[in-house]
């Protein structure tokens, strides 16, 4: 064979060599030998922001404040079903101990049990209403707070 034919080999070969790729990891697994890109799951989602709560004011009539009291509760359930409502009597300060204790227990018979009655009667179980009383200086008439826990 001549040199020249051995040449033309030669060089046929390094070409088809060069067109052709190799076998390698790669062949089999596009990202074998590349770094890993770890997953990194998204932030769970904020919680919902906590129900604004409601004061009520002694004397405010009963369908003033009944439908929102509703409303509230219901929402209150939907977002989490064992919600705990409790039920706030503020009475001002008084003069003696034994006016003030008078005061609270009236508050609550008559104002309390009607909110807590109430937050039932749209949906809460009769353990899910948590009703205080306590004494603040800073107000000058009964009021009942609700706050959703």
């Amino acid at each position: 064979m001549s040199r020249r034919y051995n040449t033309f080999i030669i060089l046929s070969s390094l070409f088809f060599l060069n067109a052709c790729k190799l076998v390698d990891q790669r062949t089999f697994n596009p990202s074998a030998g590349r770094k890993p890109i770890p997953y990194v799951p998204p932030a769970p989602p904020a919680p919902p922001p906590p129900a604004p709560p409601i004061e009520i004011v002694q004397g405010t009539p009963a369908d003033q404040w009944a439908k929102p009291l509703a409303i509230l509760v219901r929402d209150a359930l939907k977002r989490k079903a064992d919600a705990l409502f409790v039920v706030t009597i503020v009475t001002p300060v008084a003069q003696t101990p034994s006016l003030q204790q008078e005061q609270l227990q009236k508050t609550v018979k008559q104002d309390g049990q009607a909110v807590a009655q109430a937050i039932v009667k749209a949906g809460a179980r009769p353990e899910q209403v948590q009703l205080t009383a306590k004494a603040d200086g800073a107000v000058q008439k009964n009021v009942v707070r609700v706050d959703i826990h």
